[in-house]
């Protein structure tokens, strides 16, 4: 399994307009080969951060062209740049 986790900072009041993007994408998100799943977690006012499983490292960057496709709707609402990080599985406790 491989992991990308990417932050988002966007302003607070723009929560329901960001989530409404992920909403429409959903069934595109699906369909993305070797995505295993895929969650939203707000981490604070204003701050997500998006936690992606993948069968491979190889899914993960073929997943990418599709995934910056959904992630230009958010040009205008993001306050910074989005953060990745990504890496394979050490260890999973279940």
């Amino acid at each position: 399994m491989h992991y990308r986790i990417t932050s988002f900072s966007f302003d607070p009041d723009r929560e329901d307009d960001v989530m409404a993007v992920a909403h429409a994408a959903a069934d595109e998100l699906k369909a993305i080969a070797g995505m295993q799943s895929a969650v939203i977690v707000r981490v604070g006012a204003g701050k997500t951060m998006t936690i992606a499983a993948y069968d491979t490292e190889d899914s993960a960057v073929a997943a990418q062209p599709k995934i910056q496709s959904i992630l230009s709707q958010l040009a205008g609402m993001l306050t910074a740049p989005p953060e990745v990080q990504e890496g394979p599985v050490l260890f999973d406790f279940f």
